[in-house]
């Protein structure tokens, strides 16, 4: 008998719904990127009761925005998107603040579930029953100082939106025209990082007798912000993370289970797992950052620079 068969399958490939080395990649480097920036005090507290720091507008206050997905009234959005969810995450002994409900005219709402959903991603409000459009609708929150994307999970139009902490902006209120009429889904606010495995990546055998390899995968980290400072302090960030050793959790398991701890709405999950919970239930792979290499890209216009960070991760299968 010819022992020797040759394979009529792929190797380490059984479903063509799973995700395979370069999602599971993007998807547990923008977790923990999201959840260390947290750690490090990235996020700003809005609070009902505060006067706007810059412009007229509060930025508790939410602006209804039409979305050809729902009625006029049901749906509002805040100045700043991408509300933090996560809760375990401290810093200096200070925590994000956890949206318990919603103030409508001057009446609470709790956050139960019965009247609205809540989109954390895109900083909205989905009410089930239209509100007034002069209704004046506020919460606390807190949002993320750095926006995190994949690049490929980025739709087909996005606009980078300036200024985007000025609530005295002359189109704020608009729903005809202006960037603040455009959904926060196609906004991008800055600063951010947009990551994105590229088409290079080595890999060799571990052992001689196994299938397994060892393979390195390079990624880029788009830097995008309105200044200098915050693009040169957020490119130090990731120079500084060579040699850093993390878990990959295993996303297809995730999935399978049902437990990501946002819905496919960006509505929190009753019991929700944070990033560590993640990591230790459903851990995959180790993964080691190496070779950072920074690159500052031209930009024409005066308000917005950009940089990249590459890197090389080695993943042990």
């Amino acid at each position: 008998m010819n022992v020797c068969e040759p394979y009529t399958k792929f190797k380490h490939a059984e479903n063509i719904s799973d995700d395979f080395l370069l999602n599971v990649l993007e998807i547990n480097m923008k977790s923990f990127f999201d959840w260390a920036f947290l750690c490090i005090g990235a996020w700003f507290d809005v609070k009902t009761s505060d006067n706007s720091i810059y412009g007229l507008n509060q930025h508790s206050q939410l602006l209804a925005v039409a979305d050809e997905n729902y009625e006029d009234g049901q749906v509002w959005q805040s100045i700043r998107k991408d509300w933090v969810w996560e809760t375990g995450v401290s810093f200096k002994d200070t925590t994000p603040t956890i949206i318990d409900g919603i103030f409508v005219n001057g009446s609470l709402q709790p956050n139960d579930g019965t009247n609205y959903t809540i989109n954390y991603p895109e900083g909205k409000i989905i009410f089930n029953t239209p509100q007034s459009i002069s209704s004046e609708i506020k919460l606390d929150y807190s949002y993320r100082h750095v926006q995190v994307y994949r690049a490929s999970d980025s739709p087909w139009f996005n606009t980078l939106q300036y200024s985007s902490f000025n609530t005295s902006s002359k189109d704020i209120i608009r729903t005809d025209d202006g960037d603040w009429s455009i959904g926060s889904n196609k906004r991008i606010q800055l600063p951010a990082i947009v990551i994105e495995s590229v088409a290079r990546s080595r890999s060799y055998p571990r052992e001689i007798g196994s299938n397994d390899i060892v393979i390195e995968q390079d990624i880029e980290f788009y830097v995008l912000a309105e200044n200098k400072n915050d693009r040169n302090k957020i490119l130090d960030i990731l120079r500084l993370q060579q040699d850093l050793v993390f878990f990959l959790y295993d996303t297809n398991k995730i999935s399978q289970n049902d437990k990501y701890p946002l819905d496919y709405n960006g509505n929190l999950r009753s019991d929700p797992l944070m990033y560590p919970n993640l990591v230790d239930n459903y851990a995959w792979r180790k993964a080691w950052i190496k070779n950072v290499s920074l690159f500052e890209i031209e930009s024409v216009n005066p308000d917005f620079h950009r940089g990249m960070a590459r890197a090389t991760v080695e993943i042990n299968s």
